[in-house]
């Protein structure tokens, strides 16, 4: 019978530049080097990328799916513009997944751990509080990040990480959508340090959505951000 030859074959490797020029294009968006609204000319994305134009295509498809990239057929493919409109929704959603990290992550802590975790907690709330903006999501970036670095469970850690990302960066960039809501969030982060010292998982996960603005009946804990 034929023997394989060692390596990839061609489909594994046509999958393997789709994911590599997907993941490419998506941290560009996500760290800020190509910015909402920006238009993602094709040619520029091949000279950059230094591929064909299919799997660039096949990667703007995924990305479109993840809200990172919006298109009009034969007109344009850009940067996804986050609406203000929408961004207690985006907030809210990216709460629930954290609240599921959350609960089965903070067993497995030691004190060291929660110690850790709840400073970045409450820098966040220092840095709301002294109008860092910028810094207090950076805080808060590294919170969740190292939480879900330690979630034991790899099926919501890979959903987490596929959706959450996107998510945040319309959050991020809706920042302004939430000038009413600082106080709300600045002692909502105040309570998830404390919570996360004392380790009782229910508690940090009753902060945790208090973050998000959710409230213990599901409901919203703040009034829907401004949209002008």
């Amino acid at each position: 019978m034929p023997i394989p030859k060692p390596g990839a074959d061609s489909s594994t490797r046509r999958t393997l530049v789709r994911e590599r020029v997907r993941e490419q294009i998506r941290q560009a968006i996500l760290d800020g080097t190509l910015q909402p609204g920006e238009r993602l000319d094709e040619a520029s994305l091949r000279a950059w990328l230094d591929v064909s134009a299919t799997p660039i295509r096949q990667a703007l498809q995924a990305l479109e799916l993840e809200g990172l990239i919006e298109s009009a057929p034969q007109s344009h493919t850009i940067v996804a513009t986050p609406r203000v409109e929408m961004a207690m929704t985006n907030l809210q959603a990216v709460g629930v997944l954290l609240s599921g990290v959350s609960l089965l992550t903070v067993p497995s802590l030691d004190a060291a751990d929660r110690d850790r975790l709840a400073g970045l907690a409450e820098s966040v709330a220092e840095r709301l509080t002294a109008g860092d903006g910028e810094g207090a999501t950076q805080a808060s970036g590294r919170y969740f990040l190292e939480l879900i670095d330690r979630c034991p469970n790899p099926v919501l850690v890979r959903l987490t990480r596929r959706f959450g990302a996107p998510l945040g960066f319309h959050v991020v960039h809706s920042r302004d959508g939430f000038s009413e809501v600082t106080q709300t969030l600045t002692d909502a982060y105040a309570r998830l340090g404390a919570a996360m010292r004392t380790g009782d998982p229910e508690a940090v996960n009753a902060a945790t959505l208090s973050v998000f603005l959710i409230a213990p009946d599901g409901t919203s804990a703040a009034p829907a951000p401004m949209t002008s």
